[in-house]
């Protein structure tokens, strides 16, 4: 199997460079379009299911994380700014406490909830430089996170409903073999985490009751805890064999009380409410890395960076290039290949690019009114253009893994 560094490279998807510092990539333009479709599917998905989105900061005064406990239990892992000011000032390593903020603007009723806060952020974590690798292991990253704030009777609805958009995600990108950890606190490191031994066996309690509602297979993992709440972490292995969290829903019980987070119940008392922290495509740039090593290359037909390649043999340019018009109004990323080389070249260029469909438009085909195709594993066929154009639409709008030509 090969590591998503090298094939990366191949597919000129990211660069790493040692001017710009270790953990720090940069993506292409090919890269670049990988990553726009995914937030694209990603934010489209959160809103059809009631997430609002929300923008903050990069960074925020050192008060903001001593509220939240992140202070004293994960500044090593920050990156710290002084402005001459106290404490100054810390790039965010999470959104959570940012989008409290946001949450407490105003009072809110007990029907007001749930609030589900989205935001697509921009992270930073001092990671140790040995542990730094490709994509998967970086100092900035970008998330998909999200914020459940709700009643305690909603908890189970919305912890599932969390874990079924996580499921639609995997599905989406191909990810089959996965396994659950549930990752609890370790009351012999205290230290590590809000000390309150009585909300972690209740809230420990909830979150085992929901996995054995759902009826999926898991593991405990003592000590895997967030500091403020026990999680459900998604898992994969990578390249190396190694474990890697893609996704996580964590259960908090201690934020809203810190950041003094209420509502009004049905009985016109101030209550607090249950935080649910998720993330639904995980780190982009993780998943992208552990998606290109499951599929070696081959990314989902939805997901290609470059999705179709337009072949041009003798004259036919002009009727290619109105083929990628078309596709392009259909949302698919199309090129146009009218290099004076030979179709063979033209094939094994796109080949080597993992361009999951080539189409290919000659002068037989321009007469035609038709449009030749072949897939990466050589599977070819022709068919009207037309009918080419709303397959691939209809393909990416369903997320599909393998293209399929219907109208052969």
């Amino acid at each position: 199997m090969r590591d998503h560094v090298d094939l990366g490279k191949e597919l000129d998807l990211f660069v790493q460079s040692p001017l710009v510092g270790k953990g720090l990539p940069l993506m292409t333009p090919r890269g670049t379009a990988v990553l726009r479709t995914m937030k694209r599917f990603i934010e489209d998905e959160e809103l059809s299911r009631g997430y609002e989105f929300t923008t903050t900061p990069h960074l925020a005064a050192a008060e903001l994380y001593k509220v939240s406990g992140h202070w004293d239990l994960y500044r090593d892992s920050m990156f710290l700014i002084p402005d001459g000011e106290g404490d100054g000032l810390a790039l965010r390593p999470m959104t959570c406490p940012f989008q409290f903020q946001i949450y407490n603007r105003k009072i809110h009723s007990w029907r007001d909830l749930p609030v589900r806060l989205a935001e697509t952020s921009t992270l930073f974590r001092n990671e140790a430089s040995g542990a730094l690798h490709g994509l998967i292991r970086t100092r900035q990253f970008t998330l998909s996170e999200g914020h459940i704030v709700c009643r305690p009777d909603q908890v189970d609805e919305e912890f599932l409903g969390a874990l079924d958009l996580v499921g639609t995600v995997m599905a989406a990108v191909g990810i089959q073999k996965y396994w659950y950890r549930f990752s609890r606190w370790d009351p012999d490191h205290r230290n590590k985490y809000i000390d309150d031994p009585e909300a972690w066996d209740r809230t420990e309690a909830t979150l085992r009751r929901l996995l054995d509602k759902t009826g999926v297979p898991y593991v405990e993992a003592v000590g895997e805890a967030a500091f403020y709440g026990p999680k459900l972490d998604i898992q994969v292995t990578d390249a190396w064999g190694r474990d890697e969290t893609l996704f996580t829903l964590q259960l908090d019980f201690a934020l809203a009380g810190r950041f003094d987070m209420g509502y009004i119940d049905k009985e016109g008392n101030r209550a607090l409410p249950l935080i649910i922290h998720r993330s639904s495509i995980g780190c982009y740039e993780r998943t992208l890395a552990l998606v290109l090593e499951l599929h070696q290359g081959r990314l989902p037909f939805w997901m290609a960076p470059e999705q179709v390649r337009i072949l041009v043999l003798g004259q036919a340019l002009e009727p290619a290039e109105a083929l990628r018009r078309d596709l392009v109004k259909a949302g698919i990323r199309c090129t146009v290949d009218q290099r004076p080389e030979s179709l063979g070249r033209k094939i094994h260029d796109g080949r080597d690019l993992m361009v999951p469909l080539l189409a290919v438009m000659g002068d037989q085909e321009a007469e035609a009114g038709t449009v030749g195709w072949r897939t990466l594993e050589g599977v070819r066929g022709s068919c009207p253009t037309a009918s080419f154009v709303a397959d691939c639409r209809g393909a990416t709008e369903a997320k599909t893994q393998d293209f399929l030509i219907t109208g052969s």
